[in-house]
């Protein structure tokens, strides 16, 4: 049996998942979770808009291929997804065998199967995701393998970030082709990446990945087509051979399917599906566009512990490292690490795909920048008030209250364009009054909202957290702390 061994282990980072952005896998074997590209598709930001872009221009490049039957662009396009797995997702046996495609012959096996599916000749299909309804072999593995594959260039870029702030040793290494969207065409290259035990790693940031793909052949099947059929046969009444009359003869006499029966003679094959969907594909266009408004929430700390097998994360310990840290310049490196790996974790579900140190501009830098990954909670309603696809965070670990010039630091790079809302987090703010005051005139000044957070402030987020882990019926992910900071600065009078 082989010993399990985590990234955070393996490198001595000193935090566990709780307070790591990208999901803790055993650089020996796999973790059953998986990359999803409807997550992906769903959230917002710099970074996974990216991913989503190369995910469209692959797929949209794979279409126009399959329906011009161009077998060589074909093959040229799905022959780069037969490479390594170094993400360490899936549920290989043993040591990780990280097969995407795996072999020459399931590469020629998923080509002819799409050249076949008359649901992507017919239109049916119009994202990756389409594919685990219609196309025989795609399953979630297979799905996550290839949105793997696509999204590489990004989870390279994502990967050398953490490593940097993490102190991660990097070596030059050939991670494989991955997938150029500006080009639309497969490029290669040599990247300084780091290297487990069993070769090169990347790292996967846990808001992209799921237990299930947000897309599922039999729930499309039941909940959306197969009504459309039941209907069918219920105007046909007891005529047709799938309708029985139940309680004959009393007042609550009703029609019903015989659903059972009903599956037989339609089929449940993924090519049943698809030919049977373009008599109802107004069936598939309502599945989309529930799955487009569904909250679409990322893994919660405790669903993926549970699911990896990593430690249950603790929110306070994580907040008694920030407190014990002195202010002060010799204490910088270590506030921000430790403000980093707290706010990971108690955003999570709501805040992900973190960047550490950014440089804007070649000359301004942000401790830490997020997507807002957000279903639900305070942060979804910040995406559909204001612009907050991405929220950048400065961390000051000072004796004194933050003055204009730090204010000014995050203040002057909140834009419409990248987001208005970001967090000034410090350690004791002696005259709030006065910060507030000077955060509402960066606001009236449009130059975005700016929250300000001491240690108290996140001594109040751990409890309003600690509070709703121990009763599940109080809201989750609400903020009460920072909504009400938000609120006091557009001039919003809290309600008692």
């Amino acid at each position: 049996m082989t010993h399990v061994q985590r990234v955070s282990g393996y490198f001595n980072l000193g935090v566990e998942q709780g307070g790591l952005d990208f999901v803790d896998v055993d650089v020996h074997g796999d973790v059953p979770v998986y990359i999803d590209p409807t997550a992906i598709r769903v959230q917002s930001g710099d970074w996974v808009e990216a991913c989503a872009h190369g995910l469209y221009t692959f797929f949209d490049e794979l279409l126009a291929a399959i329906r011009a039957d161009d077998l060589p662009k074909i093959k040229e396009l799905i022959y780069p997804l037969s490479e390594p797995n170094e993400t360490h997702l899936g549920v290989s046996k043993g040591l990780s065998k990280g097969r995407s495609l795996g072999s020459r012959k399931r590469a020629d096996q998923l080509v002819a199967a799409l050249r076949r599916s008359r649901a992507i000749k017919s239109g049916l299909i119009e994202d990756l995701e389409d594919t685990v309804l219609f196309v025989d072999g795609i399953g979630k593995d297979i799905l996550s393998d290839i949105t793997t594959c696509v999204i590489r260039a990004q989870l390279i870029e994502y990967t050398v970030n953490q490593s940097k702030f993490h102190n991660i040793p990097l070596q030059t290494q050939h991670p494989g082709r991955y997938w150029d969207s500006a080009q639309r065409r497969w490029d290669e290259g040599y990247f300084d990446l780091p290297r487990g035990p069993q070769g090169l790693l990347l790292l996967v940031p846990k808001a992209i990945v799921r237990l299930h793909p947000t897309y599922e052949k039999g729930q499309f099947y039941r909940g959306f087509l197969r009504p459309y059929f039941e209907d069918s046969e219920l105007n046909r009444g007891v005529a047709s051979e799938f309708v029985k009359l139940v309680r004959a003869g009393k007042k609550n006499a009703r029609l019903k399917v015989k659903k059972g029966l009903l599956d037989e003679h339609l089929g449940t094959t993924k090519a049943k599906i698809a030919e049977n969907a373009e008599a109802f594909p107004e069936a598939m266009q309502e599945y989309r566009g529930e799955k487009a408004t569904e909250a679409q929430v990322p893994l919660s700390l405790q669903s993926l512990a549970a699911r990896t097998g990593t430690p249950q994360p603790s929110l306070r310990e994580l907040y008694e490292e920030i407190k014990a840290i002195q202010p002060g310049k010799p204490g910088a490196t270590a506030y921000h690490r430790a403000v980093a790996a707290f706010l990971t974790a108690l955003f999570t579900g709501s805040l992900g795909n973190q960047r550490l140190e950014v440089t804007l501009h070649g000359v301004k830098r942000i401790d830490i920048t997020y997507d807002n990954v957000a279903g639900d909670g305070l942060f979804r309603w910040f995406g559909l008030h204001r612009a907050a696809a991405s929220i950048p965070v400065e961390c000051k670990n000072y004796f004194d209250d933050p003055a204009n010039p730090e204010l000014d630091q995050i203040a002057m790079r909140l834009s419409p364009t990248r987001g208005e809302i970001g967090f000034l987090v410090c350690r004791t703010v002696r005259n709030k009054q006065r910060l507030l005051d000077r955060c509402r005139s960066a606001a009236v000044d449009s130059h975005g909202f700016v929250i300000a957070l001491d240690d108290l402030d996140l001594l109040q987020l751990l409890e309003e957290y600690e509070a709703a882990e121990d009763d599940p019926s109080l809201p989750q992910r609400q903020f009460a702390v920072i909504r009400g900071r938000f609120d006091e600065l557009t001039g919003v009078t809290p309600t008692r």
